[in-house]
């Protein structure tokens, strides 16, 4: 994307009901899960059009890191913290054992070394740090809109859970998420598989109250999240230690 497709697209995840819920759920369990100081350090692979990078700001010194041009351009101007250019697993412009908090929000999907690149993330982390992870689940949902973000893979809960424990991590929470829109979203990506539409419908702006609707709906999943691994859904949520 050039860098006037990530003010566009900033601007649609700041309303979306997808990434305005998916932010504020993950932004709940880095808060249950991890101390707030401003001392930690928390670092954001590949923050993409900077949605992510002010709301961490609340839990501590926040860096950014994205493999696009664009994305980094766009990124510097809302975000007053650092923001470099990397790459998963091998090209990591932070020192080892540097980080307390590091989210990789639908990133680990998109690299060839799903593995390796989760061991690089391990070992940038101090040695009682954190990574929030999230990936899409299941691929009998894939979709133009998988093709389209030039995704690798989807996963099992069971899989991912295997590869982080391969990678070293200690799984601290592992659930499936958007989970309330399932049968939702099941239908739709179905019915765009079978009329082969290109995959952007996924994030265009429904009307304003089916937007308000979808998101008070998956918005209950940020309570249900504190007391239960949800047993299917749309995505995967994972909390590890190092």
């Amino acid at each position: 994307m050039n860098i006037d497709m990530y003010r566009i697209f900033f601007e649609i995840q700041k309303k979306h009901w997808w990434f305005v819920t998916k932010k504020n759920i993950v932004l709940d369990v880095i808060d249950r899960h991890t101390n707030k100081s401003a001392s930690i350090k928390v670092l954001d692979i590949g923050c993409g059009s900077g949605l992510m990078l002010n709301a961490l700001e609340d839990v501590g010194q926040t860096f950014g890191m994205d493999m696009s041009d664009e994305a980094i351009s766009f990124s510097k101007e809302i975000f007053s913290g650092q923001v470099e250019k990397g790459f998963l697993p091998d090209q990591i412009p932070y020192q080892e054992n540097f980080f307390d908090l590091i989210t990789a929000l639908d990133v680990i999907e998109h690299v060839d070394r799903d593995v390796d690149s989760l061991k690089a993330i391990r070992s940038c982390l101090v040695s009682d740090g954190k990574a929030v992870i999230t990936v899409p689940a299941y691929m009998f949902l894939w979709s133009k809109f998988d093709e389209l973000n030039e995704h690798k893979r989807r996963y099992t809960l069971t899989e991912l859970n295997a590869k982080l424990v391969q990678a070293g991590f200690t799984v601290e929470k592992i659930s499936y998420f958007n989970t309330l829109l399932f049968p939702i979203v099941f239908a739709v990506r179905i019915l765009n598989n079978v009329l082969q539409r290109d995959g952007a419908s996924d994030i265009d702006m429904p009307s304003w109250p089916l937007n308000f609707a979808l998101q008070k709906i998956f918005g209950l999943e940020k309570y249900l999240l504190k007391f239960v691994n949800l047993p299917f859904g749309v995505s995967i949520l994972a909390v590890v230690g190092k």
